[in-house]
């Protein structure tokens, strides 16, 4: 599991920083994707702490919100993801339209839970539903279990794949959920049998909150058409002193555009320390020729610490909307951050500061909308 999967929350002081020249568009997304964060999870090693519930919160990617307004509306699947709109991961906008009517609820030890609909575009499952409860589940609960497809076998069943939830809080016990269950590796059917069994309802806040049950879901999804454009080696890339990023492959659905990536960072170079340790996350800004920005979904794979091997490469991958028909071109920026561990416990943990302030490398340019 990602150690990087970490710094989705990360929050920074600006103030701290000297203002270094960028685009307007360069600093518009670093201030979405950096700044705006908090830091509520540790290394997974001698370095982050993973406590034992945390897997659920290391994987997830929430953000939470409050809309009385729409508590009536709900369970409609459309008013779930018009909920989203305002978010920076909201990549939604074509969901509502290709998805499948679930329209299932149970109920276990006082919560009810609906799945309202839900779409396999073979590049994730994409799950919404609601939850409501007469007791305080606290800001950002999510369902946990597993999810079971026949026709994967046992491929997915210990890796290749990965979780995000998106949580909007509706009322004091009410809730909107996006679940993303992320196919990273193994075979995709064009058809599958889904058993999405969940067993306790967590709160992402506080992973210590948890309420046991029993909820099941039974459903049958059908895969959206793809399409898939792979990249010779160094045919699209970016290289910098100690990072090489390379586009690797596109993956287009009605509903997504997945854009997979290679990274290849010298920690040591980056950071310029030769003894800490020391991590490095890449952020990515996605836009087209027409100015137009794609908020994304990342998948960080392992990330970049000094604990790996100077030849270590991470496999990342940002799942977008569908690109606008009229764009004839990707830009892609990565966003180097520089990552320590800040006054370290007798276990070698503790929170992660940065230790340079964040910076660009060269963009990659891709023609995109081409047959």
């Amino acid at each position: 599991m990602s150690i990087f999967k970490e710094l989705n929350n990360v929050k920074l002081n600006v103030s701290e920083f000297e203002e270094k020249p960028l685009s307007a568009l360069e600093q518009k997304r670093i201030q979405k994707k950096i700044f705006n964060k908090i830091l509520t999870k540790k290394k997974k090693k001698n370095y982050f702490l993973l406590a034992a519930a945390s897997f659920i919160v290391i994987s997830s990617l929430t953000i939470s919100l409050t809309f009385p307004a729409f508590a009536a509306k709900l369970p409609i699947i459309s008013n779930i993801f018009q909920l989203l709109s305002n978010n920076e991961y909201y990549v939604f906008e074509e969901y509502d339209e290709h998805s499948t009517d679930i329209g299932l609820t149970e109920e276990s030890n006082g919560i009810s839970i609906t799945a309202t609909n839900a779409v396999y575009d073979g590049e994730n499952i994409t799950i919404a539903y609601t939850i409501t409860s007469e007791e305080d589940l606290g800001e950002r609960p999510v369902l946990e279990g597993n999810m079971v497809v026949d026709e994967f076998g046992d491929q997915y069943e210990y890796n290749g794949f990965d979780h995000n939830f998106i949580v909007e809080k509706i009322s004091d016990h009410e809730y909107a959920v996006v679940y993303i269950y992320q196919l990273l590796k193994g075979t995709k059917p064009d058809a599958i049998k889904v058993t999405w069994a969940g067993d306790s309802v967590r709160n992402l806040n506080n992973v210590e909150q948890e309420t046991f049950g029993n909820w099941t879901f039974q459903f049958s999804l059908n895969k959206l058409d793809n399409k898939t454009k792979k990249y010779a080696a160094n045919e699209f890339s970016t290289v910098d002193e100690g990072i090489e990023v390379e586009l690797t492959k596109i993956t287009q659905t009605p509903i997504s555009s997945t854009i997979y990536l290679s990274e290849l960072v010298d920690e040591r170079l980056v950071s310029q320390e030769k003894e800490e340790m020391r991590g490095v996350q890449i952020e990515y800004l996605i836009s087209d020729n027409l100015g137009k920005e794609y908020n994304y979904v990342h998948y960080r794979d392992t990330g970049h610490s000094t604990d790996f091997d100077v030849n270590h490469k991470s496999y990342p991958r940002v799942t977008t909307t569908v690109f606008d028909e009229a764009a004839t071109t990707l830009t892609i920026t990565p966003i180097v951050l520089v990552m320590k561990v800040d006054n370290p416990n007798t276990k070698g943990e503790g929170p992660l500061v940065p230790v340079m302030e964040p910076y660009t490398i060269e963009s990659i340019q891709v023609p995109i909308n081409k047959n």
